[in-house]
Parts: C-alpha cells; sequence; structure tokens
C-alpha cells in the first residue's frame, strides 16, 4: 500500500464524496477515482460500494478505516523522529493536527502557535476549533495529534491529560447592570436577571447549570454557540454571562463589561490531551513546553492519564 492512496481513502472515507475529496486533496477527481482503485489492486478488495448516487464503505473499507488514519500517523512520527535525530527542529517536516474550544483558540493559543511555528518552521499546522466531544472522538480516532481542554477534570480511556494552567470564571455584566452596583452578588439573587449561556457540552455552562440548581433558581436564559457573541450580548446590557476570564480581560479592562463580586470563585483547568499510545514527538513535547512556558502563572502538575 502506497501513503499517498490510504492519505486519499482516508479523505474519502471521511466525505463518502469523491468531488469533495478531490477538491478538499488539490487532486482532479480521476487522480482520486486512481488511487482508491491502486489500493484496492492492492488489497484485493472493494473499498467503496456506489447506491445510485451515495457512496457507501463496503465491511472491508470500514476495517481499513480503522487502521488507516494511525498507519499514517506512525509514518509522519517516522519521518519527524528521523528528522529530528540530529537536534534540529529547523529540519522537522509534516503536519501537527491539533484543536482546541473556540475560547482557547481566540485568546490562549495564538502565541503559543507562534514560539511553536518559529522553533519548526517547516512544520505544518492543521489548527481549528472543536467541541470537547468532538475533540475527543477525533482524538481517539487518530485525526487529531493532540488537543487543548478547558474542563474541570478530562477522562477517557483513550487519554492522557496534563494540566497546565488554571482558568477562572468570571460572572460579567454590561457597566450600567444594576447588579454591577451591589458590593456582594450570590447565586440567589440571578433569579430574575437574564443570563447569557454558552451552548450545553462546555464546562463553564456545566458549572452555571450547576449553580443554579443549587440555589434553587430558574431564571431566564438565552444560548449561543459563540463565546464572542455573548460578550457582546452582555456589553449590550441584554444579560449577565459566565465566561474564562482571558476571554473578558480586555473588554473589563477597556470598560465595556464588568466583572461581578460573585461569591462563587469557579476554576476550571487548561488541559493537553493526547492520545494514550501517541508517542511525544520532539514537536508535540514543544508544544507543550512553550505552552506551560507562556501560562507560567499555572501551579506546577503532573501528566495524568485517565
Amino acid at each position: 500500500m502506497e501513503l499517498k492512496h490510504l492519505s486519499t481513502f482516508v479523505v474519502v472515507a471521511q466525505r463518502l464524496n469523491f468531488t469533495g475529496a478531490a477538491q478538499e486533496l488539490g487532486y482532479v477527481q480521476s487522480s482520486v477515482t486512481a488511487h482508491i482503485k491502486a489500493l484496492e489492486r492492492d488489497l484485493g478488495v472493494p473499498l467503496f460500494d456506489r447506491l445510485g448516487r451515495r457512496v457507501v464503505l463496503t465491511d472491508a473499507g470500514r476495517e481499513l478505516r480503522n487502521h488507516a488514519q494511525n498507519l499514517l500517523n506512525y509514518a509522519e512520527q517516522a519521518v519527524e523522529a528521523v528528522q529530528g535525530a540530529g537536534g534540529d527542529p529547523g529540519r522537522v517536516r509534516g503536519t501537527l493536527r491539533i484543536a482546541a474550544p473556540e475560547s482557547l483558540c481566540a485568546h490562549r493559543l495564538p502565541p503559543v502557535l507562534r514560539a511553536l511555528k518559529n522553533s519548526f518552521p517547516l512544520l505544518q499546522v492543521s489548527f481549528g476549533a472543536a467541541s470537547s466531544t468532538s475533540l475527543m472522538a477525533s482524538l481517539s480516532e487518530g485525526y487529531l495529534d493532540a488537543g487543548f481542554l478547558l474542563e474541570e477534570e478530562v477522562s477517557g480511556p483513550m487519554v492522557t491529560a496534563d494540566r497546565l494552567a488554571e482558568e477562572e470564571l468570571r460572572l460579567v455584566a454590561g457597566p450600567e447592570h444594576h447588579l454591577a452596583r451591589k458590593k456582594v452578588v450570590r447565586t440567589v439573587d440571578l433569579a430574575e436577571e437574564t443570563l447569557l449561556l454558552i451552548e450545553k457540552g462546555c464546562a463553564q455552562r456545566e458549572v452555571m447549570d450547576r449553580e443554579l440548581k443549587q440555589a434553587a433558581i430558574r431564571p431566564a436564559t438565552m444560548e449561543f454557540v459563540s463565546t464572542e457573541a455573548v460578550k457582546r450580548c452582555a456589553e449590550a446590557g441584554l444579560g449577565v454571562a459566565l465566561l474564562p476570564r482571558t476571554t473578558v480581560a480586555d473588554e473589563i479592562g477597556r470598560g465595556k463589561l464588568t466583572a461581578l463580586p460573585w461569591t462563587s470563585r469557579p476554576v476550571l483547568g487548561v488541559y493537553f490531551v493526547l492520545h494514550k499510545d501517541r508517542r511525544p514527538t520532539a514537536a508535540l513535547a514543544a508544544l507543550t513546553a512553550l505552552a506551560r512556558a507562556e501560562w507560567s502563572d499555572a501551579p506546577a502538575t503532573r501528566p495524568r492519564a485517565r
């Protein structure tokens, strides 16, 4: 089997569309078809069936899908290990695939990734936002090399997690909000307010839901999928929001938002997560070290496997 044919197979298996796969890979469609046919010849089995206009994986195709990404990952790790054996990060090539929640993508990770790129100039970095659920699934399936999560705890049979930093959550509102004039804000004081909540599945949402349950209140809510949308609506006076400190530090500093004197002090962890079987390559080790150094206010912690 040729690695480029396996790479093509992985994209087609994800998209179940030859045209879309060709566009993603930058090939003409005939090349994608040729790669799949060559792979089928090598293996002696069909990998896809055409059902009308639909493309589906055969049983053999599904079995290969379970192994193909790992094979590609191992090949890429081998290349990096060989290139980095001389101790020169400037020679390391390949692609590092990482993901994180929106708030970390926008506010914590840019300087870390810039430092990584300075150290590994030939390394390609594929970086994007992902929910905790999708990130963990992609990590387990081998589609990601590493991820960052903002959670109270990280658990999973297929991952190891290293808590690199602490992230306080802040209850914020517009500067003209009546709660901004109070010396103390208790959770029960939110009963008559409108809460601006991030969608379910995010750690800060879980924290707020737990606080409301403990206080036995059910205030009015508005739900969003974007941290930026929550901030803008809080600035406009639509309600009160619970957000990570780093995401609102600039707005608080400019007087666009006010941190309310909430009696609750929730803290999340910023975790670096890897597949438990992933070998820590030079680039991954550097990424962890750079993140820890950038977020040096974090207490010393040791990797934890769950």
